[in-house]
C-alpha cells in the first residue's frame, strides 16, 4: 500500500501530525530520515512510496502528535 493511500484514510486531523520518514534501502540499511506534516507527505513524492512500517510515538507534550514512517529508497 502507498503511503498516500494509508495518510488519506484519516477524514479530518484534529490535531498537529508529524511525521518523521525513514529511507531503508532494499537491502535494510538506513539511508535518511526527515520530518513532514502529514498533508506535505501525502503531496510529496515520498507519497507515491510503497509503506514499509508505520507506527506513533504518541502525543507529544507540546500537543503534537509524532509517527514514524518507513519506505524503500529508490
Amino acid at each position: 500500500m502507498k503511503v498516500k493511500d494509508v495518510l488519506e484514510l484519516w477524514n479530518g486531523w484534529d490535531s498537529p501530525d508529524i511525521f518523521e520518514v525513514r529511507e531503508i534501502s532494499p537491502s535494510g540499511k538506513f539511508v535518511s530520515h526527515r520530518n513532514m506534516a502529514g498533508m506535505e507527505l501525502i503531496k510529496s513524492p515520498f507519497g507515491e512510496h510503497e509503506l514499509k512500517r508505520f507506527g506513533s510515538f504518541g502525543k507529544q507534550p507540546d500537543g503534537t502528535w509524532k509517527h514514524y514512517i518507513e519506505v524503500v529508497a529508490d
